[in-house]
């Protein structure tokens, strides 16, 4: 069951994807790069924790005809969990993984219902294991819908639904959330829901030409795919089996302010365009670490106090 509504949720992505034509406005291109730090994690029982990576991610739109565009998003990020202590189950002290991959690919294409509104569709496919991991176990296929609202030129508003086939956890649903509304010239709030990653809602100021401040919470959730290993060969009996391979789940909520800089070149402006560094200063609260035998069932759940997270990102036009 859960297989079948996955594939037809796919397929109709692909399906939509390749027939609807788009709204009259095409969005550009644009890419980003970005290093993430949270780090002095204290697990609730005993251990600490830090994590440290990276991500790229972009997306591409393709005009086709003049009625027809296809935007693509792409993103990567790879992330190193490092545990200056570790923690326990049952008074084993183990590693619940190291390094994770995540890769995400989106192809979305919009129709044009009226000049205001304009419903949306395509696939999506994610993977995202530890280093060492079965590829194909972690890959997730799925798909969304919804539609936008364009109310005013200083509001637009949209609602969908996405849905992947998680890893051993069923068909996973999540509202897509679209939110654009700037209620002053130098004021706006903004909310997005794309992925399974979670979402972020924001308000921000334009202070001038070059620095903007913004303030906003953001919901983080991955789960992947792990490598094999035993955990444990002494009683308690090991959680998981020689040559197995488990799941893990990591969610937080990240409240943050932000501080971006556009600087200010004739050679950017004339060869690349507008380019935004942004420096991103909040903690990570009510997060967790879930561990998962192979087939889903919880094994234990690592909650961890409030920890600084930091982020530090350059986005481009392409």
């Amino acid at each position: 069951m859960r297989f079948s509504l996955c594939l037809h949720v796919t397929i109709l992505g692909f399906v939509l994807a390749a027939v609807l034509p788009a709204a009259a406005e095409t969005p550009r291109s644009w890419g980003e790069v970005g290093f993430i730090n949270q780090f002095n994690a204290d697990f609730e029982d005993d251990g600490k924790l830090d994590v440290r990576g990276g991500y790229a991610r972009g997306e591409i739109v393709v005009r086709a005809t003049d009625d027809i565009h296809v935007r693509t998003l792409v993103g990567y990020h790879g992330v190193a969990y490092e545990y200056s202590s570790r923690p326990t189950i049952d008074g084993t002290r183990f590693k619940p993984w190291n390094t994770i991959h995540v890769l995400r690919i989106n192809p979305m294409v919009g129709y044009s219902l009226r000049e205001d509104i304009n419903l949306f569709a395509g696939p999506l496919v994610e993977g995202a294991i530890e280093n060492g991991a079965d590829g194909g176990d972690g890959v997730k296929p799925g798909g969304h819908i919804g539609a936008e609202w364009q109310v005013d030129d200083t509001l637009k508003v949209g609602l969908g639904i996405l849905g992947v086939a998680e890893i051993e956890e069923g068909f996973w649903l999540q509202p897509v959330l679209i939110l654009d509304w700037q209620p002053r010239d130098a004021w706006r709030v903004t909310a997005s829901s794309r992925t399974t990653r979670g979402g972020k809602f924001e308000v921000s100021h334009q202070i001038n030409d070059q620095f903007e401040i913004g303030a906003g919470v953001s919901f983080r959730r991955e789960r992947y795919r792990l490598k094999e290993r035993t955990l444990s060969t002494t009683p308690p009996p090991p959680v998981f089996r020689t040559g197995s391979e488990g799941i893990g789940e990591d969610r937080a909520w990240v409240p943050a302010g932000r501080v971006s800089y556009l600087p200010k070149s004739a050679w950017l402006n004339e060869n690349i365009g507008p380019v935004r560094i942004d420096l991103e200063a909040g903690a990570a609260v009510e997060g967790y670490l879930k561990l998962e035998s192979e087939k889903g069932k919880k094994i234990e759940k690592l909650d961890y106090d409030a920890a600084p997270n930091l982020k530090l990102s350059i986005h481009i036009p392409l």
